[in-house]
């Protein structure tokens, strides 16, 4: 693809950014987004904004545009989340907002609401990534510790040497009956032919031209057949009915792969002559307009010293100091508004008349009654804007530089020396101000020195040494005020992080994660009846492609950078739970691979015999501190709800041989996950099969300790049918046309999507994969494996099903007020025998 794609692509983004700003923000007050389906469409425009940008982003070589494209790119992420939290608040705080009626309106594909990992999240920090790597490799190998890997395939159990035999013996009696079978229908068949050429005459010599018909027949008979298949199997490709058949060499696909590519590295060049030209450019800039800033500087600051000077006592003012920003607030002072003028006799009215509607709205308090309640006006909340700022810097930005701007000469779009320069005048400016400021501060103290001097030599004396000293006295004393109350002390204090960080993978706290767990390995459907049945009354479950969408929202999105992480809305912790092989603990992995996270796994059954006793909060402790100064950071605990629960026979049942008790780590947990503030990008991720564990008295705190809920169920028949072959395709092989996915995926309801990937790793080994051209997979070659494997209970599916329907944006909106004004009023028990 050229360059002008992307600038063409990326011109349509910033016009359509500008179309948004005014559809958010009209001149009319009414004509603003005000319900949920008006909130939806925006939302909707924005994901197909961020997906130009992002594009854009990814394949855009000049450095310069990529680094404008990046704040619009940045801002329209945190301008999406903004808008989907407002979305879930007019959903009634439900996190599963269905779309498929207004994606039918806007005439639109559910693709649309797939949100895309920004790839810059680990490219631009791959360096920073692989050399974490190698560390973590070499620690690995160290301590010997081992590497999570995929579960083995189910294998019987060995069986007794007499049973064994009698098997070997069944199948090959089978065998060889078989073989005697197949021998006996040849003879029938050539006893046959035989009795058939007997009848005709016996064979006759035929002439060369009977011979030379026959085979013509045959041959034309081929040709013509052939020629028939290949007629039909066009007019099903230009019907739709199958795709087309690709040459792996002509796929157009395969080419827009390589290209992209090879822009990758061109833009890795570019980057890397920016890079190198700011260093250059800077020196240059500092050289030629170096002098000229330092004088005009210093010409502002001694104008100040002069209009600021005492003209009685001829003392100098001080200097700002760098903190407030040095002489900053010289250059630039900040601008002072007139205070209106004071009415006293207004301001008493005033007074007055509220006092008056304060004693009114005490009498009214009694009154309840004829004409209502008047409560004081409440402003209606409205939808956050934070990013709105950000999102019209990034629009004139691009209409001030490069919506104009001729490239012509630009082909291979390497840096503009120009706007490098004018980019780094500023940086200059400061560090020659910084100096500029040393060198003042010095003058200024000469100056003071001076005019004492001169004091002193009219008074007779010498100079005053004594209010300096009270001077120095009164900053100690303010120091030392603020250390009246001392925080705890840190037990890991005086080690390095690196020390931490090995002590860490050692016990096996931090793991290497399996680099094929992505975000898009995680399969599954969009449901397209759910707003449908949201209006019949049936609140439905979220789909596979909306769980993809919640953690991308709240787990993946905020963790781009800590200035993005601590205005967007964000979870700090989430609770994955379904049944076994639903995908819990794919999910986790993929979202710390998204964006380049570490990963501290504190499973009570990992951390076993680990830090015994009191020490768990060391090790608890050393996570935390860990995780947030090597942030983004996932913390990753399974079997959660075990943690939460405090019933010591339900433990003795589920626990196992353990050595320590499932909730130790439970204190601490909870203690260092209530210290984690906007801006330390770690999220904790519980996973639980059985949420319902915990006991009633138990129930509050675990679900109140986690802000977001995803339930992963079980796949539906259109997950199936983009589960089958993207399992199949993982696996390095691929489903015929003719393969009857519809009859598989009806029969595969009820398993889980961990059982199908089991299945299809039994049934594609390598030597099958191989046999795939001559023999292509058949329906009964996979249901013969699939029959081998149990389907999760509807007992153990309805059981997660009530625990998921406890939750409170789950709950109807009418259940909370019963139970509080029940016996209260009477107005309540007339609602009930309605």
């Amino acid at each position: 693809m050229a360059n002008v794609t992307f600038d063409i692509q990326w011109r349509e983004a910033m016009m359509e950014l500008l179309d948004q700003l005014e559809a958010e923000n009209p001149e009319d007050v009414t004509l603003a987004p005000q319900d949920l389906a008006e909130y939806s469409c925006i939302y909707i425009k924005y994901l197909q904004i961020y997906r130009k940008l992002e594009e854009c982003y990814d394949q855009m070589v000049h450095p310069q545009k990529r680094l404008d494209i990046k704040k619009a790119l940045e801002s329209c992420i945190g301008r999406i989340l903004e808008i989907k939290s407002w979305m879930v608040k007019l959903n009634n705080l439900n996190d599963v907002v269905q779309l498929d009626d207004i994606l039918v309106d806007l005439k639109l594909t559910p693709d649309v609401l797939e949100i895309p990992v920004p790839r810059f999240y680990v490219e631009d920090r791959q360096k920073e990534l692989d050399d974490r790597a190698k560390f973590l490799d070499a620690l690995v190998e160290k301590y010997g510790v081992q590497r999570p890997a995929e579960a083995p395939l189910s294998t019987m159990p060995p069986l007794p040497e007499e049973e064994a035999i009698r098997v070997i013996q069944v199948n090959e009696r089978g065998r060889q009956g078989r073989e005697r079978s197949r021998i006996m229908r040849e003879i029938r068949r050539q006893q046959a032919f035989e009795e058939k050429i007997a009848k005709m005459g016996g064979r006759a010599a035929m002439t060369q031209e009977e011979a030379a018909t026959r085979v013509q027949a045959a041959a034309r008979g081929f040709i013509s057949r052939q020629r028939t298949k290949a007629i039909t199997e066009a007019e099903l490709v230009f019907i739709g009915m199958k795709p087309p058949s690709r040459d792996a060499h002509a796929d157009p696909q395969t080419k827009m792969t390589k290209s992209l590519g090879r822009r990758k590295i061109v833009q890795s060049e570019n980057t890397a002559e920016y890079n190198k030209a700011l260093i250059t450019l800077k020196a240059k800039v500092r050289e030629m307009e170096g002098q000229d800033m330092r004088e005009t500087i210093q010409d502002r600051v001694n104008t100040w010293f002069v209009e600021n000077r005492n003209p009685d006592s001829g003392e100098y003012p001080d200097f700002p100091e760098e903190e407030d920003g040095g002489s900053k607030i010289i250059l630039n002072p900040p601008v002072i508004e007139d205070a209106p003028p004071e009415e006293p006799k207004d301001a008493k009215g005033k007074k007055g008349k509220d006092d008056k509607g304060k004693k009114d709205d005490k009498g009214k308090k009694g009154k309840k009654g004829k004409k209502g309640d008047e409560p004081a006006e409440v402003k209606p909340e409205v939808c956050p804007s934070h990013f709105i700022k950000g999102i019209e810097g990034a629009v004139q930005e691009y209409v001030n530089v490069w919506q104009d701007r001729d490239e012509s000469t630009n082909f291979f779009q390497k840096y503009d020396p120009e706007l490098v320069k004018e980019a780094l005048r500023p940086v200059v400016f400061e560090e020659v101000r910084t100096d500029v400021d040393d060198e003042m501060r010095v003058l200024l103290t000469n100056l003071k020195d001076m005019v004492a001097a001169e004091r002193a030599a009219k008074a007779g004396k010498k100079g005053k040494k004594g209010k300096k000293g009270k001077k120095g006295k009164g900053k100690k004393g303010k120091g030392k005020k603020g250390k009246k109350g001392k925080g705890k002390k840190d037990p890991t204090e005086g080690r390095s992080m690196e020390n931490l960080y090995a002590t860490l993978v050692s016990n096996n706290i931090i793991q290497p994660i399996p680099p094929n767990s992505q975000l898009k390995d995680f399969l599954g459907g969009f449901n397209y009846l759910g707003a449908t049945l949201e209006k019949a009354g049936i609140l439905p479950d979220a789909s596979l492609s909306q769980v993809r969408q919640i953690v991308s929202e709240y787990a993946i999105l905020p963790m781009s950078s800590r200035e993005l992480h601590e205005k967007v809305p964000h979870a700090k912790t989430m609770l994955f739970f379904g049944t076994p092989g639903c995908g819990k603990t794919l999910l986790s992995y993929a979202l710390a691979n998204s964006i380049g996270a570490n990963f501290f796994n504190i499973s009570p059954r990992n951390t076993d015999a680990k830090y015994p006793g009191k020490s768990v909060s060391l090790l608890i402790h050393m996570v935390f501190k860990v995780a947030k100064t090597m942030a983004p950071s996932v913390i990753y605990i399974d079997e959660v709800e075990k943690v939460f629960c405090t019933d010591k026979k339900k433990m003795k049942d589920y626990g196992g041989v353990m050595h320590e008790p499932f909730s130790r780590i439970k204190k601490e947990l909870l203690k260092e996950t209530k210290a984690l503030v906007p801006g330390d990008r770690v999220i904790v991720v519980g996973n639980s099969q059985i949420p319902f564990l915990c006991a009633k008295k138990d129930e509050k705190a675990f679900m109140e300790y986690f802000q977001k809920h995803v339930y992963f169920p079980l796949p539906d028949y259109a997950s199936m049918r983009i589960l089958w072959p993207g399992l199949v395709e993982r696996h390095l092989a691929r489903l015929e046309y003719e393969f009857d996915l519809s009859t598989l995926a009806q029969l595969s309801e009820g398993y889980s999507s961990g059982t199908i990937n089991l299945v299809c790793r039994t049934v594609l080994t390598e030597r099958r994969v191989e046999k795939l051209d001559r023999k292509p997979l058949m329906v009964k070659e996979v249901l013969n494996y699939l029959c081998k494997h149990e389907p999760v209970s509807k007992e153990a599916d309805q059981a997660l099903r009530d625990w998921q329907n406890k939750l409170p944006h789950r709950r109807p909106k009418d259940a909370p007020k019963e139970e509080k004004g029940g016996g209260k009023k009477g107005k309540g028990g007339k609602g009930k025998k309605k």
